[in-house]
């Protein structure tokens, strides 16, 4: 009886550990390169089928604020997941972002624009955590460059029509792109909240509208995700809304705004918003690796790689993801690259030893 017990007690716990939560990320000098901002992170490193979605924070914690008016989406180069601006436009440091994780992996799925589910400027998914329900689980979704390396430069909300929750572009007249990905999120898992919210002349100032729920008034810590659901909550289905969104804390309780500051917060937009708690990283895990030295940087014509490892191999990638170059290690902890040929301008550097590997920013002249 006492070892039955004792498992459940341990069951308990492991349950009570697997929850859903929220990574704020920053954009920094370190972690950018061009249009991309790269993200650390335990349970995101080393894995291309991590269960996540984001949407952009204007404020996290309440301090500061930058804009970020660009249609950005989520990437995977091989063994860091990044956030880039799907229009090439750099990213500017200070952008912040909240990545949720979900806990069950079931929870997010991949939907794929096809000619089969594709319509102009819809796209229809068909999964079983959505079909048949209206309103039905609560959602939110990321473009994803991967797998079929596609932009998408559109703005989406989500809605209900025969069965089926479908994706449009707000703008109402640009196609899908065939190939097309996007991360959706189903309701949330453990230690998610799920809230509704639509914008009324009550709540709207300017370009944002104010929420009112009990876990984030107060609370600039507080972090969730959130869609456009078009028609739901009574809101009339002719509201569309096609501006690059956001949250931010006002000082008393967090509102949804346009990253455009021109663009006055339309009436009865609803909204779908999942809370969970912020992940806040320890110093030694929000660590980038120091094992691996690249230089000189920016590079003329020799680049030297250094590990306190064997090096394995050396990868360049331009800004597309694409592969340009592969160097494989000599046995030594040490190796140089010619780079003379290389057009002017950032590349990525995976550097490979044994079983781990770092993307270094490289910068040719």
């Amino acid at each position: 009886m006492k070892t039955i017990f004792t498992f459940m007690l341990l069951l308990i716990g492991m349950v009570s550990m697997a929850q859903d939560k929220i990574y704020v990320h920053t954009a920094t000098a370190a972690n950018i390169v061009g249009n991309t901002t790269y993200i650390d992170h335990p349970d995101l490193n080393n894995n291309p089928d991590a269960p996540i979605v984001y949407v952009n924070n204007f404020n996290p914690g309440g301090l500061g604020g930058t804009y970020n008016d660009n249609v950005s989406g989520l990437w995977y180069t091989g063994d860091q997941w990044t956030i880039y601006n799907q229009d090439f436009t750099p990213i500017i440091e200070g952008t912040s972002f909240n990545i949720y994780i979900a806990s069950d992996p079931s929870n997010v799925f991949t939907h794929i624009a096809t000619v089969a589910n594709t319509s102009a400027h819809i796209t229809s998914m068909d999964n079983p955590l959505l079909n048949g329900q209206d309103p039905g689980p609560f959602l939110a979704m990321s473009h994803y460059y991967n797998p079929n390396n596609v932009y998408n430069t559109g703005n989406y909300g989500q809605y209900y029509a025969s069965d089926l929750r479908r994706l449009y572009d707000e703008d109402q007249t640009t196609a899908v792109p065939l190939g097309a990905a996007f991360k959706v999120l189903v309701d949330g898992g453990v230690g998610s909240t799920r809230t509704e919210h639509t914008s009324s002349a009550s709540n709207i100032t300017g370009n944002w509208t104010t929420i009112d729920h009990s876990a984030l008034n107060g609370n600039p810590d507080a972090t969730f995700v959130m869609s456009h659901y078009w028609g739901a909550n009574g809101a009339p289905s002719q509201v569309y809304l096609d501006a690059v969104l956001g949250v931010w804390y006002t000082g008393s309780n967090w509102a949804i705004y346009t990253e455009d500051t021109s663009i006055a917060f339309p009436e009865n937009v609803a909204f779908d918003i999942i809370i969970a708690p912020q992940e806040v990283l320890s110093v030694e895990e929000n660590q980038l690796a120091t094992t691996v030295k690249m230089y000189p940087n920016p590079a003329n014509d020799v680049l030297t790689i250094a590990a306190n490892t064997t090096i394995t191999s050396v990868e360049i990638y331009n800004l597309l993801g694409q592969n340009i170059a592969t160097t494989k290690g000599n046995g030594d902890n040490i190796l140089q690259i010619d780079v003379s040929n290389y057009v002017a301008g950032n590349y990525l550097a995976r550097v490979t030893t044994g079983k781990s590997s770092e993307t270094l920013k490289l910068i040719k002249n």
